[in-house]
């Protein structure tokens, strides 16, 4: 049997009732990747040296991070195949992960300063609905970008501000039926506050629209649409260019909310609890410089105690 062929039968087996259809079209990019590359080797014939030829044709035009994925989900495929007695020995073994170099990053989050300068430059004093209204939200609460787009008005308790969040929303698939799916994990169903002002915004605008439909979404289309993010990225850097601060991305504002609660001293457990993290490891090992600041910020009080006893 093919590679290629076992692979495309693996992924239906064991990821496609399993995994988010997010996640299931990166396996399926995977398998074309794969047969680009490979599209003819006999899986029990490859062996250590023909699959670290592999990697290393596939890290030519991607980088690191890209390559590691990919070699991840070819190995546990292969794994797989291993246990089910198809093959005798694991080939993707120690293998050598390379990979094009880094392209420079863009701007992880906002400074205080600079958030504040950003939201004053958005377009929300107004009746009508308009993606600068997702980005308050965003940068207000802290939830994922496919969080966001699922949000109803049902979702919405403004009396007691607050937000439901129960579901994401599958903005990268081509359909145009229902896009609603699970969240990212357990810990994602969450019930998170809403400031005042932000909850002021929105309530008049969002209590008039229909109850059960994503909000965004179908406000922009008249259904569920793809919302690609770079739709949102474009307006963010314009508000950025606007007010002369580096550009984030669409998923910065909401290490924008995460940075800021943290440098405010909210407690980490707080915060991975309303960024939805599944528990704190995320969360300190993704806020690990801003916490470093807060630890020593922290050893400096407790010295300031103790010499005084």
């Amino acid at each position: 049997m093919k590679l290629t062929d076992y692979y495309d039968k693996w992924i239906v087996t064991y990821k496609k009732n399993n995994v988010r259809p997010v996640t299931y079209q990166k396996y399926i990019m995977t398998g074309r990747s794969l047969k680009k590359i490979e599209p003819k080797c006999d899986i029990t014939n490859i062996d250590r040296g023909m699959y670290q030829e592999l990697i290393n044709r596939y890290a030519e035009t991607h980088e690191h991070l890209t390559t590691m994925d990919f070699h991840r989900q070819i190995r546990a495929c292969v794994l797989d195949a291993v246990d089910e007695g198809i093959i005798t020995r694991d080939f993707t073994r120690r293998v050598q992960i390379g990979g094009k170099p880094k392209h420079k990053k863009p701007k992880k989050f906002l400074e205080e300063d600079e958030a504040k300068l950003f939201i004053a430059d958005l377009n929300i004093n107004t009746k009508e609905l308009n993606w600068d209204h997702f980005l308050l939200l965003l940068i207000n609460t802290g939830l994922r970008y496919a969080e966001g787009l699922a949000l109803t008005p049902n979702d919405f308790d403004f009396d007691n501000r607050t937000i439901d969040v129960n579901k994401s929303y599958d903005y990268k698939t081509k359909c145009e039926e229902n896009r609603f799916q699970r969240t990212k994990n357990a810990s994602s169903n969450r019930t998170i506050s809403l400031d005042l002002k932000t909850a002021w915004t929105l309530r008049p605008i969002i209590e008039k629209l229909n109850p059960t439909e994503p909000i965004f979404p179908y406000w922009y289309k008249g259904r569920h649409a793809a919302i690609h993010n770079s739709l949102l990225n474009d307006l963010i850097e314009r508000h950025c260019d606007n007010v002369g601060i580096e550009k984030v991305t669409v998923h910065g504002l909401r290490h924008t909310h995460a940075s800021l609660l943290i440098a405010k001293k909210v407690s980490i457990q707080a915060v991975a609890k309303r960024l939805g993290h599944a528990n704190t490891i995320t969360t300190q090992s993704t806020y690990i410089h801003l916490l470093k600041t807060t630890m020593k910020e922290a050893n400096e009080k407790i010295d300031s105690i103790l010499v005084n006893m």
